[in-house]
């Protein structure tokens, strides 16, 4: 298996950086070209610990912190946030001018690193991509990852699209928050897509949980998705019950007086 890194930045900054410089390079030489995530003059890439970890399985957390904190004190990068949720702690990174002058014209060594060993490096695979976690709407991975990013997040709105199409009487979700995405998630897994279309379908009609009761208490989104509430929904519970009027009359009951038992022998 083949693995890459920048030789010159590698004998400055020692492998392990050398391999964290060139995929932030990557991406942010991508976004760049696309004309993307431009901020304070600079553009950027981001990524969480967690990311970095699940790219790169072969270090700790610690090891990455490490990596990024030393690229930082060095100046060959600074960190940011310009996530558009507040709560959203997912770091960017991009290059100072210290940085890119590093970088201009630097000679690409490919080296087979399961044929060798180095001392300040373990095996590393050459993944260009940023695993991120869900509060990041915009991913940047590899195709392949990226479609699957896509059809998790398309089916996840497309739940929510549905509550608020069919639940009509409760208030409409806004913000799909990672709780929301997580809960979503669950549901789907142990009771099927189709189930959660029956659910709503049920809560919609709901009087009792749509505010027909004597608090006017109405359930939402969040309490309709928790596992047990959602198991009580699909059984039937919250459905509404059919009343007979005690002042309907009771019809007689007629029959055949020239039946004959005998008949059926």
């Amino acid at each position: 298996m083949n693995y890459s890194f920048d030789i010159d930045v590698a004998e400055k900054l020692g492998v392990n950086a050398a391999i964290v410089v060139q995929n932030l390079q990557f991406w942010i030489k991508k976004n760049e070209a696309n004309n993307k995530h431009f901020h304070d003059d600079r553009y950027w890439t981001f990524n969480s610990i967690k990311a970095w970890k699940d790219l790169f399985p072969f270090w700790s957390d610690r090891q990455i912190r490490k990596i990024l904190d030393d690229l930082i004190e060095k100046g060959i990068i600074i960190k940011g946030n310009y996530n558009e949720l507040k709560y959203d702690r997912t770091l960017w990174y991009a290059f100072t001018d210290y940085g890119i002058s590093i970088l201009h014209n630097c000679q690409m060594k490919v080296t087979d690193l399961s044929n060798r060993s180095d001392r300040n490096v373990e095996p590393i695979p050459d993944i260009n991509t940023d695993i991120n976690t869900d509060v990041n709407t915009d991913r940047e991975s590899t195709p392949e990852i990226t479609e699957i990013a896509i059809a998790v997040k398309g089916e996840r709105n497309e739940v929510i699209d549905e509550f608020n199409r069919v639940v009509t009487r409760l208030p409409k979700v806004t913000v799909p928050t990672p709780k929301r995405q997580g809960a979503i998630k669950q549901r789907i897994k142990e009771h099927g897509r189709d189930a959660v279309s029956v659910c709503f379908d049920k809560a919609g009609k709901s009087d009792f949980l749509c505010g027909v009761n004597d608090r006017g208490w109405m359930a939402s989104f969040d309490w309709i998705m928790k596992p047990e509430n959602f198991v009580k929904i699909l059984e039937g519970n919250y459905d509404n019950k059919i009343l007979v009027s005690q002042n309907v009359p009771c019809q007689p009951y007629e029959y055949d007086c020239s039946f004959n038992p005998e008949d059926s022998l």
